[in-house]
């Protein structure tokens, strides 16, 4: 019994350390929220739209399709974002380690058994985000290969709630892909510009 729950206790951790990068969404930001969620959400109804008036014609799944040409942008991408964490982490000047000022995001951290709010400097912000954006760009590559797959075996069946599942499905994974997209610009604006200006 011992064994079992330390065992138990290891895999927590564990899968706790892999689930870190995801931490970011858990940041507290005035502005954050319009970026990871509102924004996305926007862009996902404007394309159900879009997709509800061009369903007889659009290509989603099949080859050469929206799903398709969407994972030969984003393949590409986890090497973008894990060199610009690797950079970041290394970054010399000193004042990327300072607090980023009004309004600061926080991040709640459990210490000794209590929970903190813990300001965030640019350094560990951006090493936050970047490390999402690779975690969540490989989800993305895997569901998208796996979607690719499932479609093409049901490929030009005739069944209307098979469509509605898939397109459902196809707007919840464009909302993280939106969210990738925006939280990327998101990123460039605090390593072309912010991270520049004093405070």
């Amino acid at each position: 019994m011992t064994l079992s729950k330390h065992f138990m206790q290891r895999c927590s951790v564990f899968l706790g350390q892999l689930a870190r990068p995801f931490s970011y969404l858990a940041i507290k930001h005035d502005y954050k929220y319009l970026v990871d969620w509102v924004f996305p959400a926007v862009l996902v109804v404007i394309t159900g739209v879009v997709l509800f008036f061009l369903r007889q014609d659009l290509n989603v799944f099949g080859d050469s399709g929206i799903l398709s040409r969407v994972l030969g942008f984003i393949q590409n991408l986890p090497g973008f974002y894990i060199a610009a964490l690797a950079a970041i982490a290394t970054f010399g000047r000193s004042d990327i380690d300072n607090i980023i000022p009004t309004p600061t995001p926080m991040i709640m951290e459990v210490r000794e058994g209590e929970e903190n709010r813990i300001p965030l400097t640019r350094r560990r912000f951006l090493c936050m985000m970047f490390s999402f954006l690779t975690a969540e760009c490989v989800v993305l590559i895997l569901v998208s290969i796996g979607l690719l797959s499932f479609a093409g075996d049901y490929q030009g069946r005739p069944i209307e709630g098979f469509k509605v599942f898939t397109g459902i499905g196809f707007l919840i994974y464009m909302l993280f892909f939106y969210q990738m997209v925006l939280a990327t610009f998101w990123g460039l604006f605090y390593l072309g510009d912010k991270i520049h200006q004093t405070d």
